[in-house]
């Protein structure tokens, strides 16, 4: 490890005491008992400190508003007006408003991103003060750990729409049943429902296939009771680490809202509204009712999923290129999510409402024709491109069935919700994206000319237009919200292999780079494997020195780590786990691994 490296170290490992000793003094709820203990252990910690006062001299009184027990709203400071000018007035504004980006948030880090970008003055501490990045973090972590408030509201509103969904799927099925011409549809809607669980728990044994079975039988009876959304919120929350499992909690709680959408809210939506269509005084006036609940549900788990990766602060910084299209304002930011929100549920109801007016006309199969159709194009433009198997470092059969199953589930999800993150090139990229959005608005009119009930037909085009207007309303100011520079990410047309070689070519944290290689599929970046042999070679005895804690040589292919690196690693009898066990090695020799560079050497030793 390098002396700079470890100083480094050194100095962020005392910013977090300070900060685990400066949470402490929480336990006092006078501002000025407080303060007046911050100042002491500033004082003792003065050289460390120093930099941090000199750039921001009220720092105590802004720690001391952010320890307060209490919440307060995201209220403006004068962005021309310097930290070293700030009165109590704009300290107590910016320490409180910390509570609300902890509450609204699912981690510290992310929390800490947002407070820092709302209040442009903040971002010279970041940047200039090494260690203080860190030291908010620890903060920021202990508030969200031990704030009941943040918690219950981030778990309450994750399982209260799950729950509810889930209630009023339950109730329909019942009414359905007690209409001996809906026993087929109630079937349909209740095999939709244990469809969903069934993949969920599929799921849980991936994830937690390393684990007990005791462990994997708790979670899943969380799945059998819809309490997952909830769950995975409050882990997230609680930014609980787990080094034995498959996904971090962030990508399973976007695992498993995908998963929910493409297997019970958006087909639920649209069979609910076939049932209604058909028959709508034995559907009853109650089915509308869910189905404004499905398409408020898909609406906000979209918005959900959208917003958390976009804000999230360690993708911004990996791809700054996709991400970061939400702005840092607190009010836009606000403002957008329910603007995602109403846009993605108005995409839904137009989106399902074609597909049930298909499924009531008198053509057999026509709605399966058209959804199987447009699936199975998708599915010929992927291959065409080269672009079918996904990113997960799977090979053999399992990398074809996931691959399948996740271009079938990616497409079916944005083409009933919209969701603003399926342009990225890992999904259906921009031009693939903006494409699925603009027909699922013309498709309804398309599947109005099936439908033969007249007096119907005219009440179901007033909806069609006043959706769509509303629709078109919303969406025009959503894109006037955003920051215009991320507009080229709705069009763009790279495939996942382009997007990560040219991510791996240009980025330049090795963390980064590292990741983009060996925890994504190895063969996305075959053209350029030349490269990453050398970038290992030349820097794989600093990560074994330094031990970086993303580093893990386990994940390294034999063929790509130099010939000391292989041998010391064990040579032919190395063992290799990687985030998914390789199912097909095809240049395993039937004697064993051998490195290509010694086998190479034998080679010429034989001549």
């Amino acid at each position: 490890m390098t002396s700079r490296t470890f100083a480094r170290k050194q100095k962020i490992a005392a910013w977090e005491a300070v900060a685990e000793e400066i949470y402490e003094t929480r336990s006092s709820t006078d501002h000025k008992e407080r303060t007046s203990r911050l100042q002491e252990i500033f004082e003792d910690n003065e050289i460390l400190i120093s930099p941090l006062l000199e750039r921001c001299p009220r720092c105590t009184t802004i720690l001391s508003f952010i320890l307060e027990k209490k919440f307060s709203r995201v209220r403006k400071v004068d962005k021309n007006l310097k930290m070293t000018d700030w009165g109590d007035e704009e300290c107590q504004r910016v320490g409180r408003s910390l509570s609300t980006f902890i509450r609204k948030r699912k981690t510290g880090a992310v929390a800490i991103d947002a407070w820092r970008l709302n209040y442009i003055q903040l971002d010279v501490l970041f940047k200039e003060v090494a260690g203080f990045e860190e030291f908010m973090v620890v903060i920021a972590n202990n508030l969200m750990r031990n704030s009941i408030y943040g918690t219950v509201y981030r778990v309450t509103v994750g399982a209260a729409l799950s729950m509810t969904d889930a209630v009023t799927d339950i109730y329909v099925i019942s009414t359905y049943y007690q209409s001996e011409e809906l026993y087929g549809q109630a079937n349909a809607l209740l095999a939709m429902l244990l469809g969903n669980l069934f993949v969920q728990l599929v799921v849980v044994y991936l994830q937690y296939n390393k684990k007990s079975w005791l462990t994997i039988g708790k979670e899943a009876l969380i799945t059998m009771t819809f309490m997952r959304p909830a769950v995975d919120t409050y882990r997230v929350s609680m930014h609980q680490e787990d080094e034995e499992v498959t996904l971090d909690k962030l990508d399973l709680l976007i695992a498993n809202k995908v998963i929910e959408l493409g297997c019970e809210s958006i087909p639920g939506c649209v069979l609910q509204l076939y049932v209604w269509l058909k028959n709508p005084e034995k559907a009853g006036t109650y089915a509308l009712v869910s189905i404004a609940i499905s398409c408020l549900t898909t609406g906000f788990a979209s918005a959900m999923i959208a917003f958390d990766l976009d804000v999230d602060a360690p993708y911004r910084k990996m791809q700054p290129n996709f991400y970061g299209y939400i702005p840092n304002d607190h009010d836009l930011r606000g403002r957008i999510f329910v603007l995602m929100t109403l846009v993605s549920a108005l995409h839904n109801l137009s989106r399902s409402l074609g597909c049930a007016l298909l499924a009531v006309s008198n053509t057999d199969n026509l709605v399966l024709i058209f959804i199987g159709g447009e699936i199975s194009l998708y599915l010929l433009y992927k291959c065409f491109r080269g672009d079918f198997y996904c990113h997960l470092p799977l090979s053999g059969f399992l990398a074809i069935w996931v691959s399948f199953f996740h271009r079938v589930v990616e497409k079916v999800v944005t083409d009933f919700s919209g969701c603003l993150h399926c342009r990225h090139p890992y999904e259906l990229g921009g031009l693939g994206f903006t494409i699925s959005v603009i027909w699922a608005q013309a498709f309804p009119l398309a599947a109005l000319q099936f439908f033969e009930d007249g007096a119907m037909k005219k009440d179901i085009t007033a909806v069609f237009v006043v959706s769509f207007s509303l629709w078109l309303v919303l969406n025009i100011i959503f894109f006037c919200t955003i920051d215009s520079h991320y507009l080229n990410t709705f069009f763009g047309s790279k495939t996942g292999a382009e997007f990560l070689r040219e991510f791996f070519l240009t980025s330049e944290e090795d963390e980064y780079r590292f990741n983009a290689i060996f925890k994504k599929r190895i063969q996305y970046t075959k053209s350029i494997h030349g490269e990453v042999k050398e970038w290992v070679r030349s820097n794989i005895d600093e990560w074994k020195r330094e031990k970086p804690n993303w580093f893990r040589i386990e994940l390294i292919p034999d063929e790509f780590l130099p010939k000391e690196a292989f041998e010391a690693e064990g040579g032919a009898r190395r063992h290799r786990s990687t985030l998914f066990r390789e199912f097909v090695r095809l240049r395993e020799a039937s004697a064993g691994s051998v490195h290509p560079q010694k086998a190479e050497e034998m080679k010429l030793e034989d001549l």
